[in-house]
């Protein structure tokens, strides 16, 4: 029985993988693949975007994950877009099995194993509270990768095994700061001391001197990574966990399940300590530099295994082997998932299917760009291009191909980590102040100043060549 018990569920976590995708969306070249996505193109051709090219190859410097992209293209011959949404499929199931794992570790019954796994499949992509990330993107990031190795990490060291090492490694060589806050999460689980006790939080104060201003400015404009500057209901997106996780702690106690007890319990105090050290390093004297990890994402994983608990109690408890309770809790909280993905990217088809072309005019300005420019222009956009109505969050490096001035959106959380390059970030990004007032002279400023060739305007600019527009987009040269 145990072959064929082996090959139903790998089927039935095939079925949820797609039922995810199809539930939760793809999107290509979109949000940090503003970042990773020219990284991975740069490692495929050393002439991509040859201008201010260290804006997106900073960051990545850290992670084995361009390589690994690059890597998967060439030996399948496979295009980009293809072979990362593979990989993004192939995330999401890892992530499943992980949790079917976890689960049946948690629980004796079947139900709580599948409700648990469909919890996350229903919640994938559901924000972490104010922190700025999903439990999973839709689009391919070194975060979901490397959550999937952390889970499996959790597996082994709940069952004292030692690969629980390597995987830890393999989480650090795709997404280091992932895989730090998921090694204390996962430390704390696997800790055999009886009673845990909250102890006083000791953080040294570093002789870390505030820097550039430039820094400081990008710093502070990323305001999840500021705890005491959020608002009261973004909190209850940490309290409400926390305090849940006591509660699950007492109902396995009460009901001697052990593992329920002791992975609640341990995430309870992992979870408090981690916010603790947050608040501490994001408002003390002296840790300013310190924030630059964002904190705040040491709920992750927490959120994750939040959830899959949570869907194994009701599957315990509550929904059991009964479809028509199943319906009734899975089919709103889906629907409630579709609506919110909807309104996160409405402008664009629920699923960027890999070799088709995107409905979006912006995307599609993006092609023309690609097509019809010299590989080495340099373009000027918008600082917050990326915001602007329409755009879905689309990156122009990304899809265009075309070298660009940075900008907002995306560069500030590269001078924020990089405060060398926190000064050329600003002076760049201030020198588009008031862009939609621009006329022809001040193209022609950035020209002299930059090297900028073209410009890429979501409104007509009059005495300016434009040789593509279209409703919304135009694409002009700087002469």
């Amino acid at each position: 029985m145990l072959p064929s018990t082996r090959a139903r569920d790998v089927l039935l976590l095939l079925a949820l993988t797609a039922a995810a995708a199809l539930l939760h969306g793809y999107h290509f070249g979109v949000e940090d693949q503003a970042i990773y996505l020219p990284a991975i193109q740069r490692q495929l051709d050393p002439a991509f975007a040859p201008h201010y090219a260290e804006f997106f190859l900073q960051q990545p410097q850290f992670t084995l994950f361009p390589a690994l992209m690059a890597m998967t293209s060439r030996v399948l011959h496979a295009p980009l877009d293809a072979a990362l949404f593979a990989w993004w499929l192939l995330t999401i199931f890892l992530l499943l099995l992980a949790a079917l794992q976890i689960s049946r570790r948690c629980f004796p019954d079947p139900a709580a194993h599948w409700a648990g796994v469909a919890t996350i499949v229903a919640l994938l992509s559901l924000p972490v509270t104010n922190t700025g990330i999903q439990i999973l993107e839709q689009y391919l990031h070194p975060r979901g990768m490397a959550t999937a190795a952390l889970l499996f990490a959790l597996t082994a060291a709940l069952d004292r095994r030692p690969r629980a090492l390597a995987w830890l490694a393999l989480a650090a060589a795709i997404h280091p700061t992932m895989a730090f806050f998921g090694a204390f999460h996962i430390f704390f689980l696997a800790w055999n001391a009886p009673h845990l006790h909250t102890p006083a939080i000791l953080v040294p104060i570093l002789a870390l001197q505030p820097l550039n201003p430039a820094w400081q400015e990008a710093l502070h404009a990323r305001r999840f990574i500021w705890p005491l500057q959020w608002h009261w209901y973004e909190w209850l997106g940490v309290v409400g966990p926390l305090a849940l996780l006591g509660w699950f702690a007492r109902i396995g106690k009460r009901n001697a399940d052990a593992q329920l007890a002791h992975i609640s319990s341990r995430l309870l105090f992992s979870g408090s300590l981690g916010v603790a050290a947050a608040l501490v390093i994001t408002s003390a004297l002296g840790l300013e530099r310190l924030a630059v990890i964002e904190p705040m994402r040491v709920l992750h994983l927490l959120y994750f295994l939040f959830f899959l608990l949570a869907g194994g109690l009701v599957g315990q408890h509550i929904l059991r082997h009964r479809p028509l309770r199943w319906a009734l809790l899975f089919v709103p909280l889906c629907a409630v998932m579709l609506y919110a993905n909807n309104r996160q990217f409405p402008a664009s088809p629920q699923i960027e299917w890999p070799g088709r072309a995107v409905r979006n005019d912006w995307v599609e300005a993006f092609a023309w760009v690609r097509q019809n420019t010299p590989r080495d222009a340099l373009f000027a956009l918008d600082p917050v291009c990326m915001d602007r109505p329409g755009n879905d969050q689309h990156a122009f490096t990304a899809l265009a191909e075309r070298s660009m001035l940075a900008d907002f959106t995306k560069g500030r959380g590269v001078a924020a980590q990089f405060p060398e390059l926190a000064r050329e970030w600003s002076a760049q990004v201030h020198a588009r102040d008031n862009w939609r007032a621009f006329q022809p002279e001040d193209f022609r400023r950035l020209r002299l100043k930059y090297g900028v060739t073209w410009v890429l305007l979501d409104q007509h600019v009059a005495g300016i060549s434009c040789p593509y527009s279209n409703s919304r987009i135009w694409v002009c040269r700087v002469e």
